[in-house]
């Protein structure tokens, strides 16, 4: 019965022939270049990983069907796990510059794959944090590849850590269109301290809060939110809050 509440998902999702076309490759594991209805270049997912319940999310069950206020220019992918969101957004928002960031060397290698047709993509195999320094990337929770966490462990570092601040100076950002946060935890850090500077430069925050696995993510979001924007239109979409600064 499961199956066949998923099949006519994809149905619904991706046509009459499109979707048992994608239904049928997934199910039996031919997960090398699919073809989405309206992607412009096919993608692949790894088996025996958490690519596929991602695949789900973004483009089965729209997890990021989002409206924003204006057509982005920049656009941050920080947790950018294998690119499928910056896949989305490259296919609605064409012309955008789009930086994806993510710690986990495995999955950052899939990213490069599934993203190397697109222009104006840039790569960072980095851990976003509160400070420039190196952190520990691991499957702390048992949770497969979409949920790797990083720390700041002494000694134990083995990925670097890049601060939202160096990222924009790096790239020469004076600002942020859609800064997309999905990091396991790390908003806890990231929204801790050493945000003045670039938070306020952000347009739209489109953020996963993660205090189901960790107690305490939410409110250094939230408090750094009301810090640094004087107005914001507050909106949820699935498991995204989304934020949007009001001028």
């Amino acid at each position: 019965m499961e199956q066949l509440k998923l099949l006519v998902k994809f149905f619904i999702s991706f046509g009459f022939w499109h979707g048992p076309r994608l239904f049928l490759e997934i199910n039996t594991g031919r997960l090398e270049n699919l073809r989405v209805p309206r992607i412009r270049y096919p993608f692949s997912l790894r088996k025996g990983t958490s690519d596929i319940p991602t695949f789900y999310q973004v483009f089965l069950y729209n997890e990021y069907r989002i409206t924003y206020p204006q057509q982005p220019r920049v656009v941050i992918d920080g947790g950018a796990n294998i690119g499928l969101y910056a896949i989305k957004i490259k296919n609605e928002f064409p012309d955008a510059k789009v930086i994806c960031v993510e710690p986990d060397p495995e999955n950052f290698q899939q990213l490069q794959k599934n993203l190397a047709a697109y222009e104006n993509v840039y790569f960072e195999n980095a851990g976003l944090w509160n400070k420039d320094t190196t952190l520990k990337v691991y499957d702390k929770y048992n949770a497969g590849k979409w949920a790797m966490v990083v720390e700041e462990t002494a000694g134990e570092g083995n990925v670097n850590a890049i601060s939202l601040s160096s990222l924009m100076k790096k790239y020469g950002l004076d600002s942020v269109d859609i800064l997309k946060l999905d990091i396991e935890t790390s908003e806890k850090q990231v929204f801790k301290e050493n945000f003045e500077e670039w938070l306020p430069r952000v347009n739209t925050l489109v953020v996963e809060l993660h205090d189901w696995m960790e107690e305490g993510c939410s409110k250094p979001f939230f408090t750094a939110v009301n810090k640094s924007f004087p107005r914001y239109k507050y909106s949820m979409c699935r498991e995204n809050t989304i934020i949007t600064q009001l001028v």
